[in-house]
């Protein structure tokens, strides 16, 4: 069964029937906001109901039409579950650990890829600020990490190149 977002959005992508369709024709159709959307999109996708590719800086959504899991249909569980080794306890020093957030650098197409590959490491939930002193340089906040980066962009003939 799906949620009512998914079913919106399934209508919705139903009605243009597939291919290349903006988010803002999505927002429009279904009254949904952007993380709705995404949150919907994966459940379409796990349910089997669609599948997504990129042409350019586009979404492009495959309707594969054949429902292939549904929520209410419980996964069985596993006749043992296996037990892993209790955590060493820390030191009394070392209270608080945290994950250093990764610093995502190389050479783009453009903005919307770095963007994209941000997301992809960081989590879906950024702040990207570019700086109103310094010309090219943004700085990045990941939610999941609780920290943030300063990156420095240029564009180059070989394409955006963040150091």
């Amino acid at each position: 069964m799906l949620s009512r977002k998914a079913q919106k959005l399934y209508d919705a992508i139903t009605a243009r029937g597939g291919g290349i369709v903006d988010e803002y024709l999505i927002r429009d159709m279904t009254g949904l906001s952007h993380g709705s959307i995404v949150a919907a999109r994966h459940e379409l996708i796990d349910a089997g109901l669609l599948t997504l590719s990129k042409a350019c800086r586009k979404m492009v959504y495959h309707l594969t039409g054949q429902l292939t899991r549904q929520k209410s249909e419980p996964t069985p569980r596993p006749a043992t579950i296996p037990v892993a080794p209790a955590a060493p306890q820390p030191a009394d020093g070392d209270l608080y650990t945290f994950s250093t957030m990764p610093h995502i650098t190389g050479t783009y197409c453009d903005f919307d890829e770095w963007t994209d590959a941000l997301m992809d490491a960081l989590g879906d939930c950024l702040d990207i600020s570019e700086s109103l002193v310094e010309e090219g340089t943004y700085t990045v906040y990941a939610q999941d990490y609780d920290q943030e980066d300063t990156y420095h962009t240029e564009e180059t003939e070989d394409g955006f190149v963040v150091n």
